[in-house]
């Protein structure tokens, strides 16, 4: 467990230890568990991002390229005990954010700048802890609050609070952040088997405080949830209809109905070992990034049919500068990736976000 961290960590870690630990015993889990909703980076050597291949094949390998060198290849970010997991890239700005699960620092980084700032202190508003986050289009900063069973929404350009949405439970992880393209936002749960759902009028409303209510239950659709972490990664699709929702325990996804509320499983044509601690959508190509069983990060690249039912695996990649990652977010052609290093004792320091080339 990381050193010296403050009670709520310690809470969160007991927590995931035990839920690893009844992971670990269960028959649906194919592989060893790793640790937890992670993302975190060493430095990468060089003066330039590598690249991410994109040919085709079930699980090729390709060699690491060069581009960009005008960018920073990894992004440093302040303190011994931040393990940082969401990440936030603000369009038509050079930001992007990042937030710590042990205090509830959110960071702001300058994709011309290796190194990240403070944006806005831990611990206040009750912001204990973040996971995912996403910015919007009207410039707020849309934060998961994992365990705190809340959801903070920030002006980016004058740091105010605007709303602190919440479950009023206890038994929830609230991991991460997808917005809709009519400007919804739609969280998933690791614990709780809901998809948790904020309105953009709720959004733009001058209420700071504000029930956060399930969109989606899950309950009793073909999602199970088990002990461990469930509901992780997810985005909406370009027209607004489907949520894709990671399960992380299981290594599988699902297409969520936001009409019917429909559930149905996505069918991987038989690819194993693929997980989605962070996803991202362009079009058809969904990519997961994980750290599950690969403590030098995964990112996989798929290709998914018309109704988002099907996917084949387009690559899969390890390496690239990622140590325990968790997540990612699209910076132009490029992936900012941040390495978690959740439950590593003794992290490489500095924690920081990686910049790796996708064509």
């Amino acid at each position: 467990m990381p050193p010296a961290d403050p009670p709520f960590l310690h809470r969160l870690l007991s927590t995931r230890a035990q839920q690893e630990r009844s992971v670990m015993s269960s028959a649906r889990l194919r592989g060893p568990r790793a640790a937890a909703v992670a993302t975190a980076a060493f430095l990468v050597l060089g003066g330039a991002a590598p690249a991410l291949a994109t040919s085709g094949g079930d699980i090729p390998h390709h060699p690491v390229l060069t581009n960009k060198p005008s960018l920073p290849t990894s992004y440093t970010i302040p303190g011994d005990k931040t393990y940082p997991e969401g990440i936030a890239r603000q369009q038509h700005t050079p930001y992007f954010y990042v937030g710590s699960t042990t205090d509830g620092t959110i960071y702001r980084g300058d994709i011309h700048q290796g190194a990240t700032k403070v944006f806005l202190p831990g611990g206040e508003d009750g912001r204990v802890s973040v996971a995912g986050m996403k910015t919007d289009s009207s410039g707020r900063l849309v934060v998961a609050g994992g365990a705190t069973g809340k959801v903070f929404v920030y002006d980016t350009r004058t740091r105010a609070l605007l709303h602190v949405f919440d479950t009023g439970r206890t038994d929830v992880f609230l991991n991460d952040v997808a917005l809709a393209p009519n400007g919804d936002a739609y969280i998933s749960d690791s614990i709780h088997p809901a998809l948790w759902h904020i309105t953009a009028a709720e959004l733009k409303s001058k209420r700071v405080d504000q029930p956060l209510r399930v969109g989606v239950d899950l309950t009793n659709s073909p999602m199970v949830y088990d002990a461990g972490f469930n509901g992780n990664g997810l985005v909406v699709t370009g027209d607004g209809r489907y949520v894709l929702l990671a399960d992380y325990n299981d290594y599988a996804f699902y297409r969520v109905d936001l009409r019917t509320h429909q559930v149905v499983p996505i069918d991987l044509g038989g690819a194993e070992g693929i997980s989605g601690d962070g996803l991202l959508l362009r079009g058809h190509t969904l990519t997961a990034v994980t750290e599950l069983d690969n403590p030098d990060g995964q990112i996989a690249v798929l290709k998914l049919n018309g109704d988002y039912t099907k996917a084949h695996v387009v690559s899969v990649e390890h390496g690239h500068g990622m140590h325990s990652p968790s997540t990612a977010a699209f910076d132009g052609h490029d992936l900012l990736i941040v390495n978690f290093q959740f439950q590593i004792a003794d992290p490489q320091l500095p924690f920081n976000v990686v910049r790796v080339h996708t064509r």
